[in-house]
């Protein structure tokens, strides 16, 4: 049986059960193990592993969080989730589409979806903690802006960022996915604003996330929109060095940078470095007596791993498609 359905098993037996085991296993109590938990996953090394097991774990939190409504831990935990799903699985698998400009994908659309998932459960958290989407709006033509008024109503432990983070980053690629619903758009500001308040205590939050979108905003805005494409690429290109071992990295700066400006050079700098943590990335893998990939310092931390097995995956449909981008 796999692990998904393992957990979709356990989240009915749970459910199912008497209000007498449900106090035993005491819901308060879990949820925080639950939001820590969610920490293992950027341990792992296979990109179909991780797509199956997700929705398992997120269905489970999803019934959890029905015995106990508004509970904090169970909705940082979904909004992470829900956003990384979305990122991890649904983008990448968008990006064959959009290379093959097919006019439909529905892992654009099931992208959208889990991101307004991820959205939802955001915005929940942050009305827990006396902050609507409506004063977030209003906060953009404050003289202090999106990011004072996250300072006046959020803390800065590692909970609180985490799900400014990722409702950020679930608005911010929702607008990116659709470009053409100009409501959608006029919401960047506050986009930039959370992530302005979230990079200004903690820069290298998930290995680079902030400069991984600051590059990308700063790319994917032609000059005229008030983008900077230069500045964009020396962003990533310093984020490559000071986070050598976050090899989406060099995936987001191929994807965001190099495939629009058409630089077949740089896109053969870093085609080099990425085929050869392919090989590395594989027989890590694979056990063998023999096998020192582990311990090579390409790898670095456990928890670079998902960050690594995405990019090697993102990777694989930009070279399929290499032929008709450059």
């Amino acid at each position: 049986m796999s692990w998904s359905k393992m957990l979709m098993l356990l989240a009915i037996s749970i459910l199912l059960s008497s209000c007498g085991f449900i106090q035993r296993i005491g819901i308060g109590t879990t949820s925080p193990i639950f939001y820590k938990a969610s920490n293992g996953m950027q341990a792992q090394n296979d990109f179909e592993n991780f797509e199956k097991s997700v929705l398992g774990t997120l269905m489970l939190t999803e019934g959890l969080l029905s015995l106990k409504p508004g509970d904090m831990n169970f909705l940082a935990t979904l909004t992470k989730g829900y956003a990384g799903y979305a990122f991890a699985v649904n983008e990448t698998y968008f990006l064959d589409d959009l290379y093959a400009e097919k006019d439909k994908s529905v892992h654009k659309d099931a992208a959208v979806v889990n991101y307004s998932k991820a959205m939802d459960y955001g915005l929940q958290y942050l009305a827990k903690e006396g902050l609507t989407y409506q004063m977030l709006q209003k906060s953009v033509s404050d003289k202090e802006g999106v990011v004072g008024i996250l300072e006046d109503k959020m803390d800065d432990d590692m909970r609180d960022l985490e799900v400014v983070l990722f409702t950020a980053q679930s608005l911010a690629s929702m607008i990116n996915l659709q470009k053409d619903n100009m409501t959608l758009v006029s919401q960047l500001p506050i986009a930039k604003g959370m992530f302005d308040w979230v990079c200004s205590k903690k820069p290298d939050i998930h290995y680079g996330a902030c400069d991984i979108f600051f590059a990308s905003y700063e790319a994917g805005r032609p000059s005229m929109l008030g983008g900077n494409p230069e500045k964009g690429k020396e962003i990533f290109l310093k984020l490559i060095q000071k986070q050598p071992h976050n090899w989406l990295v060099r995936v987001a700066y191929i994807q965001f940078y190099v495939i629009p400006q058409s630089e077949d050079g740089e896109y053969n700098s870093q085609k080099f470095h990425l085929e050869k943590f392919t090989e590395l990335h594989r027989k890590q893998k694979i056990w063998m007596p023999e096998n020192k990939a582990a311990a090579d310092p390409a790898f670095g931390e456990d928890m670079m791993r998902v960050y690594q097995t995405l990019a090697i995956k993102r990777f694989e449909y930009i070279k399929k498609h290499e032929k008709d981008l450059f």
